[in-house]
């Protein structure tokens, strides 16, 4: 993998996991809902998978990963905390949850598009990130309704 747009997506997919995985693991406690905590804690893992993976392709090819930095773990912390002070019923954190892979969404697709001759490999885990999170919308707009209103429509 000799190619700087290589090391420029997986460095966006690095940053899009970084800010995913911190964002559920402070979520995580504080979910009492258990089928969603259940679906957080597997949504979790699959983005660890993911992250797993990124990390053993730049060891690989001697690429350090730009992750989020301690002002942005901070503000994030800080940010979700405040949030949670308000509300954390089910639908509040689901919807914390949605915005944040709402946002990541588009940042994947932007960044596949820009550093498109990326190699296959690099290219293939930015999709497979993508996926996670467009099923993990789908999913989630069960959780704000928590019903079957959603799903009839």
């Amino acid at each position: 993998m000799n190619n700087e747009n290589s090391e420029k997506l997986l460095n966006a997919i690095g940053k899009n996991l970084s800010m995913a995985v911190q964002s559920l693991e402070i979520i995580l406690p504080e979910i009492e809902d258990q089928e969603f905590k259940e679906y957080i804690s597997k949504l979790l893992d699959d983005y660890n998978i993911v992250m797993t993976e990124t990390q053993m392709i730049a060891h690989a090819n001697d690429i350090n990963l730009k992750m989020t930095n301690p002002i942005e773990k901070a503000e994030l912390w800080t940010s979700i905390k405040l949030k949670m002070l308000m509300k954390k019923n089910t639908r509040q954190l689901a919807t914390m949850i949605f915005i944040g892979t709402n946002m990541g969404i588009p940042d994947l697709v932007i960044a596949i598009c820009d550093f498109g001759d990326a190699s296959k490999e690099v290219l293939t885990l930015a999709k497979k990130l993508k996926e996670i999170e467009e099923k993990s919308d789908e999913k989630l707009k069960y959780f704000l309704c928590k019903n079957d209103v959603y799903e009839k429509q």
